[in-house]
């Protein structure tokens, strides 16, 4: 795990007790990261609950200019999700996305969460300050599945590192290699999503013309790691050209199950392997996917999502 960067607290005029609550707050930052479990935090004071006007002091690699994502844990039960959050440092994603603040919660019930949708998302009406409400939030607690939305991320207290980066890499740009379900395949495989797609893109088509072929060659995401338009196909005795590169090539144009749900829509991502945004658990991030991530970071920052994320 690589050492840990202390972001300055901005408030400077401190009082006394303001001073202590400071040192206390890092203090128990520190302890997380650090894995000591939630009887040893109270230890430094039984009475931690959340105060959505206190400042906290926050502990993580942060530089300026990034984007500061809290992290809900629960005072009890967060052993899983303290571990995850640690390895997450050392995870390819994490240079994406690491600035993460830990915040802390009493009960569940405080959260007020609830599912709704064909899948059960669930989502929280969190304790939040007026600026807070349109920042990124990632809370761990009684879920049944993973989901991510605009600027929510709800896991599961027992929640995996793979589970938790495929999550991540929603807010990052990147879709579903799944058969999406039928409500979000509608709005996601006709085009009606308000953000960049890193990994998959849609045709209406099999068969392009060697002008439509170059057309969408031009349009992928991941265009810089294809040298030539003719490597998306396998041209056809009548010119055209049926889509999805040779299974020999690294990088280029492959079948995705994303929109197989969607008559007339055809679904394509960069590689032929299995990766995590598939199934987390083979953990596979092909480096052409980090870097189409890395390029359009250093433009904009983490997507802006529109509730597409499973």
């Amino acid at each position: 795990m690589p050492p840990l960067k202390w972001m300055r607290v901005k408030r400077v005029r401190l009082n006394k007790h303001k001073v202590n609550k400071a040192k206390l707050a890092l203090a128990t930052a520190a302890l997380l990261v650090n894995g000591l479990s939630w009887a040893q935090m109270t230890s430094v004071d039984g009475a931690m609950g959340y105060n959505p006007f206190a400042q906290a002091a926050q502990t993580t690699t942060c530089e300026a200019g990034d984007e500061i994502i809290s992290v809900w844990l629960p005072q009890q039960g967060a052993e899983i999700a303290k571990s995850v959050l640690q390895r997450w440092q050392s995870h390819p994603l994490a240079r994406l996305s690491d600035c993460l603040e830990p915040r802390y919660y009493t009960t569940a019930a405080s959260l007020q969460c609830t599912a709704s949708g064909e899948r059960q998302h669930m989502r929280c009406d969190l304790p939040l300050l007026p600026h807070e409400v349109t920042q990124r939030h990632i809370v761990f607690t009684q879920a049944e599945i993973a989901s991510a939305s605009t600027t929510q991320m709800v896991l599961p207290l027992t929640a995996q590192l793979s589970v938790f980066a495929h999550e991540m890499a929603h807010w990052l740009g990147f879709a579903d290699e799944y058969e999406m379900s039928p409500s979000l395949a509608q709005h996601y495989c006709s085009g009606r999503y308000n953000h960049p797609s890193l990994n998959v893109v849609t045709t209406q088509q099999q068969e392009l013309s060697s002008a439509q072929l170059k057309q969408l060659w031009r349009r992928l995401p991941w265009r810089d790691a294809v040298s030539d338009w003719r490597i998306l196909g396998q041209q056809q005795a009548d010119g055209y050209w049926r889509l999805g590169s040779a299974k020999d090539s690294d990088v280029g144009l492959f079948a995705s199950k994303t929109c197989a749900g969607v008559a007339g829509v055809y679904s394509w991502k960069p590689v032929a392997r299995l990766t995590a945004m598939e199934y987390h658990d083979v953990n596979y991030w092909p480096a052409v996917y980090l870097e189409t991530a890395l390029k359009l970071q250093r433009r904009s920052g983490l997507r802006d999502h529109n509730n597409w994320a499973e």
